[in-house]
């Protein structure tokens, strides 16, 4: 399989692409996207309910001894 990706501008409803001489007289797949032209803004955040409630004291990765952690057996 041969992939041929690009960005084109599109001027109109309508593109026409020219492509390598090894996709002549084959079969193809033709996907068509639009790119944002921002990156969406979401940013995660906590429910209110729960934001800012959680306190870490120390070393979280020590809290457990290894022979305790089921995963290791």
């Amino acid at each position: 399989m041969e992939v041929e990706r690009r960005i084109e501008k599109l001027v109109g409803r309508k593109l026409v692409l020219d492509l390598p001489e090894s996709f002549e007289n084959k079969e193809v797949e033709v996907i068509v996207l639009t790119l944002e032209t921002e990156p969406p803004q979401a940013k995660r955040q906590p429910h209110p309910s729960i934001a800012g409630k959680m306190v870490i004291h120390g070393d979280i990765f020590d809290s457990v001894p290894l022979e305790d952690i089921e995963i290791l057996k």
